[in-house]
C-alpha cells in the first residue's frame, strides 16, 4: 500500500449538486489546515457537476460512479480509494468554518481512545439554531436522531463522548472501517450513518462531539428534491433494518410494545405543518408496514455479522441508547 500523501482524505459524495458545490468547496479551500486532499465522489450526476469541478477546482479529485448507488456506495468508493491517517465524510450541502477540519484532527490527535468525531452541525438559513451535535437513538421511535436539532447554538459548547455522528460531516480513523466494516450500502440513503453509529458501540467504538468544528448544512436539501413517498418508504424500511440489525435482543423483545407508538408517531405528526400528510400517510399505511417486514428480514439476515464483533455489553449498550451522551 503506498505511503499517504496527505493526513486526512475528505469524502464528498456528490448526485447534481452543481447548486452547492461552489459554498462547499470554497469553504474547504479556506480550511487553516493545508494537509489534506478533497475527493469528489460523483453519482453519475447530469447536472454539469464534475465539469464545474474540473474547471473551477481543479485541485478537487474525482471519482466518478457509472451509476447513482446512494450515499452509501458513494462514500465507501471514497473511503477506499484513501490513504490517509483520517477520512473526513462531508455533505455537498454544507459550507464549513475555517477551523473545521483542523479542530476535528486536533481532538482525535488528542484522544487517542475515540475512534470518530462529530461536528457542530448548525442550520445553514438559521445560524443560531442546531442541526446535530453528534446523533443519538430515539427508542420510542425506534430510529436515530440529530441531537439537539432546532435548539440554540449557545447550548452546545461543551466537548462530549456521543452515541455517534452525522456522517454529513464527520471525522474518522481510517481503521475504524477496517474494524466495523463500511456503510451498509443497501441503505441507498437515509438511516446509514445511524447504523454505522450503532455498529461501532457494539464493536466497542467511541465517538467525540468537537463543538469547535462547525459547519452550516442545508438541512434536507438533497432529500427534499426526491419523491415524498420514496423518502418514506426508505425510511421506513431503513429504520427497522437498524432496528433488526444492531439493537441487542433484550430491546428487540420490547418491539411489540414500541411499534404502535412508533406508528402512530408516523401517520399522525406533531408539528402542524405535516398535518396535511396525514391523508396519504393513512393511505399509504400498509405500503409502509411492507416496507418495515422487508427491512426486518434484511436486517435480521446482516445482524450475525455485526454481533460477531461485539465488544460492549448489554447494560452499557443499553445505557448509550437511552442517554445517548456522556463526558470525555
Amino acid at each position: 500500500m503506498p505511503a499517504p500523501s496527505s493526513r486526512v482524505t475528505v469524502v464528498i459524495p456528490n448526485w447534481n449538486g452543481l447548486r452547492h458545490l461552489p459554498d462547499c468547496l470554497e469553504a474547504l479551500s479556506a480550511q487553516s489546515v493545508s494537509d489534506f486532499e478533497v475527493v469528489l465522489v460523483d453519482n453519475a450526476s447530469s447536472d454539469g457537476s464534475v465539469a464545474w469541478a474540473r474547471e473551477h477546482r481543479p485541485e478537487v479529485r474525482i471519482l466518478q460512479r457509472s451509476e447513482n448507488g446512494g450515499f452509501s456506495k458513494a462514500v465507501n468508493a471514497g473511503i477506499l480509494d484513501a490513504r490517509s491517517e483520517y477520512v473526513a465524510l462531508l455533505n455537498n450541502d454544507t459550507a464549513v468554518d475555517a477551523g473545521w477540519l483542523g479542530a476535528l484532527v486536533d481532538a482525535l490527535d488528542d484522544h487517542r481512545d475515540y475512534d470518530f468525531a462529530a461536528s457542530k452541525m448548525i442550520l445553514f438559513y438559521e445560524p443560531e439554531r442546531m442541526n446535530a451535535a453528534g446523533d443519538v437513538y430515539a427508542l420510542g421511535r425506534l430510529a436515530g436522531k440529530n441531537r439537539g436539532f432546532g435548539e440554540s447554538v449557545s447550548g452546545y459548547g461543551s466537548m462530549e463522548r456521543v452515541l455517534g455522528a452525522c456522517a454529513g460531516a464527520a471525522l474518522y480513523r481510517r481503521s475504524l472501517f477496517r474494524d466495523v466494516g463500511l456503510f451498509d450500502e443497501d441503505f441507498f440513503l437515509m438511516g446509514e450513518d445511524t447504523d454505522f453509529n450503532l455498529r461501532c458501540l457494539i464493536a466497542g467504538k467511541r465517538c467525540l462531539y468537537v463543538p469547535a468544528a462547525r459547519v452550516r448544512h442545508k438541512f434536507r436539501a438533497s432529500i427534499e428534491t426526491e419523491p415524498l413517498w420514496e423518502m418514506t418508504r426508505l425510511a421506513a424500511r431503513n429504520e427497522a433494518i437498524v432496528a433488526a440489525k444492531d439493537l441487542p435482543v433484550e430491546v428487540l423483545l420490547l418491539t411489540p410494545i414500541l411499534w404502535p407508538y412508533r406508528f402512530i408517531r408516523q401517520t399522525l405528526p406533531v408539528r402542524p405543518s405535516k398535518w396535511h400528510l396525514v391523508p396519504m400517510l393513512l393511505r399509504r399505511a400498509p405500503a409502509r408496514f411492507g416496507a418495515e417486514v422487508e427491512g426486518v428480514r434484511m436486517g435480521l439476515a446482516k445482524r450475525p455479522d455485526v454481533w460477531r464483533r461485539r465488544a460492549t455489553g448489554t447494560l452499557e449498550m443499553v445505557r448509550w441508547l437511552l442517554r445517548g451522551v456522556g463526558d470525555v
